[in-house]
């Protein structure tokens, strides 16, 4: 298992690269620059010329793309265009353990909702266990992040004034700039982001684990298992559970890069300094250096990801083999 991870590193250093080589050309073509205006006003031709030459963006794109390539492995993301005076290494470094406390906090919570509710749902068919739960899974597929939330903020926040309605009230964290701090300011500011966005992520869950676990609990070794004797609890739990979790833990794989690297529509409702916002903005900015960072970290998140995939499938399915 070792060498097979090693081998998936080494070959996602080449997938990184056509990333940042595709990112790189195809930013760049997006119309407009980075320097065309001040605020509302349009820069003088001389002033952009002379701010371009300043950060080498007259030279030939091939040589570029070298220079940050070169700066790269260095561990410099470059400046940043928009913010004046600051680097993509300090807005990631910022605004990615906020996204990062948010995702992990919104995935654990959709993975202890969507689970069980999707064991329940296949384990009671046609009854009214499961017509609840697929039901609320519908309605959560349906009702997404940019309708839930604001409800959740008009419910909580404006009449009942039990929880704040925006903002992050996290302090600097503690551990490798990752782990929330335990406090009650950061869990009040916590809840309603983490529900808006761990509710909607739970629904497909569901739904998927339901669908999984009908068709393992068909499956003849299941009925072998209960001819053996075994207890339901052990042939759900021991046998059919951790085959029905194979395709869950496949759309586990990229909702976890995708949530834990910034969410866009809920960092913006909840005003959260995340990363999802920053690539937003900076598409808009045409800020070249933050949208090549944000997308070589998302890129690395989902390599790690994909990589945990298959390692858990070696895990939930014994003939699967890795070597």
């Amino acid at each position: 298992m070792v060498k097979y991870a090693i081998r998936r590193l080494l070959w996602s250093i080449p997938v990184l690269f056509m990333v940042a080589l595709f990112t790189f050309v195809l930013v760049r073509q997006i119309p407009g620059g980075p320097f065309d205006f001040a605020g509302d006003k349009s820069l003088p031709a001389s002033v952009v010329a002379n701010i371009e030459a300043k950060y080498h963006l007259n030279d030939p794109l091939p040589k570029q793309f070298a220079d940050y390539m070169i700066d790269l492995l260095q561990g410099d993301l470059g400046p940043s265009f928009r913010y004046r005076g600051r680097t993509v290494n300090d807005i990631i470094g910022e605004s990615l353990p906020v996204s990062f406390q948010l995702g992990l906090m919104a995935l654990g919570l959709a993975l202890l909702i969507g689970i069980p509710a999707g064991i329940i749902a296949a384990l009671k068919q046609n009854t009214v266990y499961d017509y609840t739960a697929t039901g609320v899974a519908i309605l959560g597929v349906s009702l997404n992040s940019i309708v839930l939330a604001p409800l959740l903020i008009w419910i909580f926040a404006v009449n009942l004034r039990v929880l704040p309605a925006a903002r992050w009230g996290a302090q600097p964290p503690f551990f490798l700039g990752i782990l929330p701090p335990i406090n009650a300011v950061f869990f009040q500011h916590a809840v309603l982001p983490v529900i808006a966005l761990g509710l909607v992520s739970s629904a497909g869950i569901a739904r998927l684990t339901r669908a999984s676990l009908l068709q393992v609990i068909r499956e003849d070794y299941i009925r072998t298992a209960r001819a053996k004797g075994l207890k339901e609890r052990a042939v759900v739990m021991r046998h059919a559970l951790k085959n029905s979790l194979i395709p869950v833990v496949t759309i586990i794989g990229p909702l976890f890069a995708a949530v834990l690297t910034g969410t866009f529509v809920i960092e913006q409702i909840f005003g959260i300094p995340g990363m999802g916002r920053h690539f937003i903005q900076s598409v808009g900015n045409r800020d070249y250096p933050i949208v090549m960072g944000t997308t070589l970290v998302y890129g690395v998140a989902i390599v790690v990801a994909n990589l945990g995939v298959d390692l858990a499938y070696a895990f939930l399915d014994p003939r699967i083999r890795l070597e």
